[in-house]
């Protein structure tokens, strides 16, 4: 009984569908993470893997217009946006990243349904105006 077999088995007690697997790729911008997670994605969906994409930068990008509708959308998408002492922003990025999360939970579970893609972030957009 090694210990990697008991880390295996843990996660399968703790996972309702142990046979997904996740990978994360983070880094700076613009140095080909969205490339490489496509190229992993056509590759594993060859393969017959069922695959998906949850890029946080797309939800941040879809939170920054909906904020941007209220006219309080200001550093989003400049330097400002990651300077951690901008604290809307920073409230953002770590509702955004939770969103991505939940999203990806869900479909780990096989919960996700075709309702649940069409408004990702509408239900919460009354919070990004107090941002």
């Amino acid at each position: 009984y090694t210990r990697s077999h008991h880390r295996l088995e843990t996660r399968r007690k703790l996972t309702k569908n142990s046979t997904r697997l996740v990978i994360v790729l983070v880094g700076l911008p613009a140095r080909g993470k969205s490339f490489v997670a496509r190229k992993l994605l056509n590759f594993l969906e060859w393969y017959g893997c069922q695959c998906k994409i949850f890029n946080v930068g797309k939800y941040r990008r879809q939170a920054y217009a909906e904020i941007s509708k209220a006219g309080d959308g200001g550093g989003a998408c400049d330097a400002n946006f990651f300077d951690a002492n901008n604290k809307q922003a920073s409230a953002l990025r770590e509702h955004v990243a939770e969103v991505a999360l939940r999203e990806m939970l869900k479909w780990i579970d096989g919960e996700e349904d075709e309702s649940d893609s069409e408004d990702k972030l509408g239900s919460s957009s009354h919070s990004f105006s107090t941002l």
